[in-house]
């Protein structure tokens, strides 16, 4: 693939017509993101929108360093102030999402991370005929497939982005699946502490140990980082995995032991072979923190890994042989790669969409998990829910046909809606138990997708 990528690039770049970008969404990813951007000569930032004045202009900064400086970055206030800016190839950020993504650009990167705003862009880019690369993981696993669709029949390309877990690890399923391998689990790690799954977001910085500095330059989320230390973020990634790839939870919430690299295959093997596992090709996650609070050996917290499987007496003697992993006489085998790089590959997603027309990672066209909404403490009547990452909920992944026939509420529209009765700590929120904004756009487009599917 990179080859044929490379040569797209190059081609591209050679026109003097590079693709043009609209980044919705400049925090810490979106920052990134642009700063990717500015090294790629076939790829061009073309503008930023965001409620937050000073990250956009912080993404145009790390775009453009001096070029997008105060005297030359423009913040439109109209739809035609954006398109005039982006033909004219002058830095423009606004607030507004549909003049963004009716702008006269090709590729949009929705990176908001809140579900109703991106399915807003999403929608609104497809029916602009642009191509959808998605960020906001929250917004996949609840309209994904739905978005797919509409995508594909309007002849652009709704993609997951490339860099972050679930696409990363889809890669690795690519490279096993291409090779004819089985595959058991796939997966990414974590560190996970047992007080982290109702952790606040007040806390989230200091249980990162993040110095106030870089949290300020950076612009960091604290709703944001809190949903990757209390569990959610990891949650709604193996459920965007699931749905790209097939594979299912073994179990609500998946086992997520503790164990490093060299234990995946043992652990993530079938029971009757001494695993964990009721059945095989599943998502999971390794946590890189024991149960006594230390690291566990040769953990793996930002890595992505498969487990494969294999009859062949030949591939089981070789797969060990050449530094992979391996249990059960070499019957299951790790294939991983320790780092994934938010934002900085978004790009490659980018470019596969707008020059080869092809996704990086998409939800097939039918969802097989989905991620559903747990309270974190116990909730009274009339609390509002507040999303992932919040004080209120978690978001934990369940197969799709039990969320279903439990009526289980997503996670993805839990944000802002309050509850209709008391609920437990480490209940599961139903869609009877809160009181929606029916005119919401994320809750009309769920409604719509459940209508397709039963």
């Amino acid at each position: 693939m990179y080859p044929i990528l490379i040569e797209a690039l190059e081609e591209r770049a050679a026109t003097g017509r590079p693709v043009r970008v609209a980044l919705v969404g400049a925090g810490r990813f979106g920052t990134t993101v642009a700063a990717q951007l500015s090294q790629m000569p076939a790829l061009r930032l073309s503008v930023v929108c965001d409620v937050r004045t000073e990250n956009a202009r912080g993404a145009w900064e790390a775009f453009g360093g001096a070029a997008a400086s105060e005297r030359s970055l423009l913040a439109a206030r109209s739809a035609d102030d954006v398109a005039t800016a982006v033909e004219e190839g002058r830095p423009v950020a606004t607030g507004d999402v549909e003049a963004a993504v009716g702008a006269p650009i090709d590729v949009v990167v929705e990176a908001t991370g809140l579900p109703e705003i991106a399915a807003r862009t999403a929608l609104g880019a497809i029916r602009a005929g642009h191509h959808v690369v998605m960020v906001t993981v929250e917004a996949d696993v609840l309209i994904g497939p739905l978005l797919r669709r509409q995508a594909d029949r309007a002849g652009v390309v709704y993609t997951l982005t490339d860099g972050d877990q679930p696409a990363v690890t889809k890669r690795l399923c690519d490279w096993a699946r291409a090779l004819g391998y089985r595959i058991v689990a796939a997966g990414r790690g974590t560190r996970f502490y047992p007080t982290d799954a109702v952790g606040v977001p007040e806390e989230a910085f200091a249980r990162y140990g993040y110095s106030e500095d870089l949290v300020t330059r950076r612009r960091f989320n604290a709703q944001m980082y809190n949903s990757f230390r209390d569990g959610s973020k990891a949650q709604i990634e193996m459920c965007a995995l699931a749905n790209a790839t097939g594979l299912v939870p073994d179990k609500r919430g998946m086992h997520e032991p503790s164990v490093g690299v060299s234990g995946l295959p043992r652990l993530f093997a079938h029971q009757n072979d001494g695993g964990l596992l009721e059945r095989t090709g599943v998502v999971e996650l390794a946590n890189c923190v024991g149960l006594d609070g230390q690291d566990v050996p040769d953990g793996m917290a930002n890595g992505v890994f498969v487990v494969l499987g294999t009859e062949n007496p030949i591939l089981r003697e070789d797969l060990p042989f050449y530094g992979l992993p391996a249990a059960v006489n070499g019957r299951y085998a790790a294939f991983y790669r320790p780092f994934h790089l938010c934002g900085i590959e978004t790009p490659m997603s980018v470019a596969e969409a707008a020059l080869l027309r092809r996704a990086t990672a998409a939800p097939l066209p039918t969802p097989v998990a989905d991620v559903v909404a747990v309270a974190k403490r116990n909730l009274r009547a009339g609390d509002l829910l507040d999303g992932s990452g919040g004080k209120n909920v978690r978001a934990v992944i369940e197969r799709a046909e039990v969320a279903r026939a439990e009526h289980l509420l997503p996670e993805g529209l839990a944000y802002g809606v309050p509850l209709r009765r008391d609920v437990a700590q480490g209940e599961p929120i139903t869609w009877d138990m809160v009181e929606l904004k029916e005119s919401a756009l994320a809750v009309r487009l769920r409604r719509e997708q459940d209508a397709l599917f039963g």
